[in-house]
């Protein structure tokens, strides 16, 4: 359970980190920032609950793809520019940054 928290600490902290990051970047107005700390808020609950809760896998995927699709409707002006500024990016960078991003969801996923 130990690590469990720790990792579980360790992904909130980075959620936390980007959001204020795309916020920052992005230089959003109040409207726009809410919708963004509104979706990572949702993202934090659905981990917390994932780990802390003993319901059936199923219903973890309809509630995660629920969070996600809420999140992407809510912050989708934010996600449509961060998009475009990952096209920008060099071919190093991008597979980079898949790789990351696609290797924490498949760690999230075999831990919690």
């Amino acid at each position: 359970m130990t690590f469990t928290i720790v990792f579980l600490t360790l992904i909130i902290a980075l959620i936390v980190s980007k959001t204020k990051t795309i916020v920052l970047r992005n230089n959003l107005d109040a409207k726009n920032e809410k919708r963004v700390l509104i979706t990572g808020v949702l993202l934090v609950i659905f981990l917390i609950t994932n780990a802390t809760l003993p319901y059936p896998q199923s219903l973890y995927w309809f509630i995660g793809l629920g969070v996600l699709f809420t999140g992407a409707i809510l912050s989708y002006k934010v996600l449509k520019v961060e998009f475009k500024r990952f096209l920008s990016l060099n071919a190093k960078d991008k597979i980079v940054n898949v790789m990351f991003y696609s290797l924490l969801i498949v760690v999230t996923n075999i831990y919690l």
